[in-house]
């Protein structure tokens, strides 16, 4: 089984350390962002190549992305940053993760056209001055495909598990019984409704009175139609905390209906209801859940991982053993 990753993803999981630092967002809006972008492409010279497709295996793993630009004649690869303000402020686990970004790109470069060394320019570009700052490196091939085979190892140290139980879910959800003797009439039109888009790639509308059982309806063709169309997570969104209730009550049910991989479950809540110093602010010299807080998330990100239904306080109990914030 092969698990399939974008460069920024892996980056995203892999680079980054120290402090959570909310101060500073270096991506504009993405409009502004794609306008930044085009425009530093329009300053260099002709030949000049933009939206390099780039692919590479390592083990399980299959990491794709495109790299923004690269220059054959001096031999240049470049990642574009687009930013608004003062470039001091930006964290420094956002930059590691844009020298990893880039790194990757460069060493999957490096093998798809036989490079033995790059240079590697990070570009940020200003959107309210058009400003661009440069930074440079050098690497050699070797040099470069050493950190990208680090950054996948580090990766597949969580993803291997993942796979296992990925197969064992699907296998479950294809055995997954209704958790009651038998579906209502409306029920089972609606369910059956919901299977049907699912397997579709449609969109579903539809109106049903109170009392019908329409949240059991949706969410239990939505998993048993998963496996089948390849779907990773489902999306239940509710508009009052009773909403909320209901679905995870009804989730609960069907994990006992699962024959051998319980569904793992997340119940995401409103920033303002999760932090505890909403007095602080999220950098690592007002809160101090978000000092040290990157180095300290794999491990509860691994506990997290054998709980099965991650509600607000078992997200939150797990979040103060290792000190954390519980919303980010």
């Amino acid at each position: 089984m092969t698990y399939c990753i974008a460069v920024r993803s892996l980056c995203d999981f892999t680079a980054k350390a120290g402090d959570l630092d909310l101060r500073f967002t270096p991506a504009p809006s993405a409009r502004e962002g794609i306008e930044g972008h085009a425009a530093l492409a329009r300053r260099r010279g002709p030949g000049y190549e933009t939206e390099i497709a780039l692919e590479g295996e390592y083990g399980e793993l299959k990491v794709r992305g495109r790299a923004d630009g690269y220059d054959a004649e001096s031999n240049r690869l470049e990642e574009f940053k687009t930013h608004r303000g003062d470039l001091r402020h930006v964290p420094q686990s956002h930059r590691a993760v844009h020298w990893a970004q880039l790194r990757i790109y460069g060493a999957l470069l490096c093998r798809a056209r036989g490079l033995k060394e790059l240079q590697l320019a990070l570009v940020y570009f200003d959107i309210a001055s058009e400003a661009e700052t440069v930074c440079v490196e050098t690497h050699t091939a070797s040099e470069l495909q050493r950190q990208f085979a680090e950054h996948c190892e580090r990766f597949l140290g969580w993803a291997r598990p993942e796979l296992l139980r990925r197969a064992a879910r699907d296998a479950s959800l294809g055995t997954l019984s209704f958790p009651f003797s038998a579906l209502h009439p409306r029920q089972r039109e609606l369910a059956e409704a919901v299977y049907r888009a699912t397997r579709r790639g449609r969109t579903l509308l539809t109106q049903a009175p109170t009392g019908i059982g329409k949240t059991l309806a949706t969410l239990f063709p939505a998993l048993k139609a998963m496996p089948a169309e390849a779907l990773d997570k489902v999306f239940f969104l509710v508009a009052k905390t009773s909403g909320r209730r209901v679905a995870l009550e009804a989730l609960l049910r069907l994990q006992y209906g699962a024959a051998s991989a319980p569904l793992r479950v997340l119940e995401l809540v409103a920033r303002e209801k999760a932090c505890e110093y909403p007095d602080a602010e999220c950098h690592g010299e007002s809160c101090p859940l978000a000092c040290g807080f990157y180095d300290r998330l794999p491990a509860a990100r691994s506990e997290a991982a054998e709980v099965a239904i991650q509600d607000r306080a078992a997200v939150r109990s797990i979040a103060r053993r290792h000190n954390l914030c519980p919303y980010t």
